[in-house]
C-alpha cells in the first residue's frame, strides 16, 4: 500500500509503534526510510492537540544529526500526521534490556560513544533554549551501529528572557529531577538529572530510581570502569539543580576526543622492536594516566595499546584518540624519533597549562600542524622543540602566550628551521629565553618586531651558534634589564648584517 505526502508517493512497509492515541508507520522512498507518525485528536483536549503541534514545530527547527529530522506535518481528517527521519526499530531501553537479559555489561567505549552523542543532541536542544523534559531511555532511538536519535519533543519547554523557567510536573517520574517532582520551578539542568540516570543505567543495567528505592548503594563498578564516570553520575545527580553542570561542562570536562594523526617512518632495524607513544618518557605521572584513560591507537586497522610491534619497514599511518581533556602536554611526544608527521589539527589544548619539552628530540619530525592550538593558559614552555632537527617551518601564527613565562630552549637544535615568524607572540610575561636558537645553523631571518620582553632577565646564548642569521629586528626590546644585556647572545653570528637594536643594547 502506498501513501501519498506532500505529493510524493511513500511505500508503506508497516506499523512499528503503537500508543494510546497514534500509531507509527515504517515507509520507504527511494531507497530510504521514514517513520510516519499517526495520531488521532478526536478525543484529544485543544491543548493536548497543541503540544503535538507544537512538537512539530521544535522539531523543524533542528538539524542535527543526534536529533530525529522533521520533515512535514498535517492535519488530516481525524489524524494529526509527522513524517520523520526512521531511526532504527529499537531505543536505548530496549539495547539495556538486552544485555540484560543476556547477563553482560555494555562495553565502556560504547557507553562513552552514546553518552557522547546524547550530550551533542542535547547541547543542540539546550542551544535552542529548549528543555526537553522527557530524556529517558525509551526516547532515544538507537540503530545496529550504536548511533542514537533522541526523539518524542512532545513536552519540550521553550525558555527566554521572559520565562526563564518551567513549573509543569511533567515527563516520566523514574527520570524526572527531584524539583520536577516537588512542583518547584526548574530549568535545563532537569534534563541534566535525566541524563544522569540515563548515564548510571548505561553502565549498571539498573534503573537509578529504582537502585534508590532499594536503598542500594548507587555506584558503577570501578574495577571494571574508570572511575571518573561515577565522579560525572554523581554531578548530575545532586539534589540542587544549582550544582549541576551545564551540557557544555558535561561534554568539554568529560567527553571531548582529541584526536591525532602521525606517520612514522620504520626502518629494517625497527622491525620487532617496541615503538612507544606518548609516554616514552615513563616517570611522569600525568602520561600514565593519559595512557589509562580508553587511548585508543590504531595503526592499519588494529587497535594497539602504548606501544606496536612493527611486521615489516615502511610509512604507517597513525590515529590516536584520547577520551581526556589534557592539562598537561610535557613530555607527550618525548624522543619518538620514529615520527616523520603529526597533525593536531583536532587537538583540544582548551585546558592545557605546560606544553615543556613536548616535541623534545623528535629527531625525524618534518611536518607539523598546530592550527587548532588554543594556548591562551600555557605558562611552561620549555625544550617544546629541542633538537627537532628535521622540522624547515614551524607555524605558530595561532599560539598566544600572554602567560607564558619560560620559552628557553624552545627552538635548540633545530637544526634546519630556515624562517621563524613570531609577531603573534606576547611575551610580556616571559623572564627565560636562553639558549632559545641555540644551533639553529641554517636560521636566516627571524621576525620579532612586535614583542616586547619587559621582564626578561635571562637571554643567555639566545642566538649563538645561529651561523648564518642575516637578518633580525629587536628594536622593541627596549627595555630589557641590563643585566640580560650583557650576555653573549649573539655569538658566532658572523652573518649578522642586518640588524636593528635598541640604543642601549650591548652586544659582547
Amino acid at each position: 500500500m502506498n501513501i501519498i505526502i506532500d505529493g510524493k508517493e511513500y511505500k508503506d512497509i508497516g506499523i512499528i509503534g503503537r500508543g494510546g492515541f497514534g500509531i507509527v508507520h515504517k515507509l520507504e522512498r527511494d531507497n530510504k526510510y521514514y517513520a510516519f507518525k499517526k495520531i488521532l485528536i478526536t478525543y484529544l483536549s485543544k491543548e493536548e492537540v497543541n503540544k503535538y503541534l507544537e512538537e512539530a514545530k521544535i522539531l523543524s527547527q533542528f538539524n542535527n544529526k543526534y536529533i530525529v529530522k522533521y520533515y512535514y506535518s498535517f492535519i488530516e481528517k481525524d489524524y494529526f500526521n509527522i513524517l520523520m527521519e526512521y531511526a532504527g526499530n529499537s531505543n536505548l531501553k530496549q539495547f539495556i534490556i538486552n544485555h540484560k537479559n543476556k547477563d553482560q555489561l555494555i562495553e565502556e567505549k560504547i557507553i562513552i560513544d552514546i553518552i557522547t552523542q546524547i550530550s551533542l543532541g542535547l547541547k543542540e536542544i539546550h542551544k535552542n533554549k529548549l528543555i526537553h523534559r522527557d530524556l529517558t531511555p525509551e526516547n532515544i532511538f538507537i540503530n545496529e551501529n550504536n548511533k542514537i536519535k533522541i526523539g518524542d519533543f512532545g513536552v519540550s519547554k521553550r525558555l527566554d528572557t521572559n520565562n526563564q523557567y518551567a513549573f509543569t510536573n511533567t515527563g516520566k517520574h523514574h527520570y524526572n529531577a527531584p524539583e520536577i517532582e516537588k512542583g518547584e520551578k526548574y530549568d535545563y539542568r532537569a534534563d541534566i538529572y535525566s541524563l544522569g540516570c540515563i548515564i548510571y543505567e548505561l553502565f549498571t543495567l539498573n534503573e537509578y530510581y529504582l537502585d534508590k528505592l532499594d536503598e542500594k548503594e548507587c555506584k558503577i563498578d570501578t574495577e571494571i570502569f574508570e572511575s571518573k564516570w561515577q565522579e560525572l553520575i554523581d554531578l548530575l545527580l545532586k539534589k540542587d539543580y544549582n550544582k549541576r553542570p551545564s551540557i557544555d561542562e558535561v561534554y568539554n570536562n568529560y567527553l571531548i576526543k582529541n584526536e591525532i594523526m602521525l606517520t612514522l617512518e620504520i626502518n629494517e632495524d625497527d622491525i620487532g622492536e617496541k615503538i612507544y607513544f606518548l609516554d616514552n618518557y615513563h616517570n611522569h605521572e600525568h602520561l600514565k594516566e593519559m595512557n589509562q584513560s580508553n587511548t585508543k591507537i590504531n595503526i592499519e586497522g588494529i587497535n594497539y595499546e602504548k606501544f606496536f610491534v612493527p611486521k615489516r619497514k615502511g610509512i604507517y599511518n597513525i590515529k590516536i584518540v584520547l577520551n581526556l581533556l589534557m592539562t598537561d602536554c610535557s613530555y607527550m611526544f618525548y624522543r619518538c624519533c620514529k615520527i616523520k608527521s603529526i597533525n593536531l589539527s583536532k587537538f583540544n589544548t582548551k585546558n592545557v597549562t605546560n606544553m615543556s619539552s613536548m616535541f623534545c628530540e623528535c629527531d625525524n619530525l618534518e611536518i607539523i600542524n598546530l592550527s587548532s592550538f588554543n594556548t591562551e593558559k600555557v605558562i611552561n614552555m620549555r625544550n617544546m622543540f629541542y633538537n627537532c632537527n628535521k622540522l624547515r617551518n614551524i607555524d605558530l601564527s595561532n599560539f598566544n602566550t600572554k602567560n607564558v613565562t619560560n620559552i628557553s630552549h624552545m627552538f635548540y637544535g633545530c637544526y634546519n628551521l630556515e624562517t621563524l615568524d613570531l609577531t603573534s607572540f606576547n611575551t610580556e610575561n616571559v623572564t627565560n629565553m636562553s639558549y632559545m636558537f641555540y644551533k639553529c645553523i641554517n636560521l636566516k631571518s627571524i621576525n620579532l618586531s612586535k614583542l616586547s620582553f619587559n621582564n626578561v632577565i635571562n637571554m643567555n646564548k639566545m642566538f649563538s651558534n645561529c651561523i648564518n642569521l642575516e637578518n633580525i629586528d629587536l628594536t622593541h626590546f627596549s627595555n630589557i634589564s641590563n643585566g640580560a644585556l650583557k650576555l653573549d647572545i649573539f655569538k658566532k653570528c658572523d652573518k649578522l648584517i642586518n640588524y636593528k637594536l635598541p640604543n642601549n643594547f650591548l652586544i659582547n
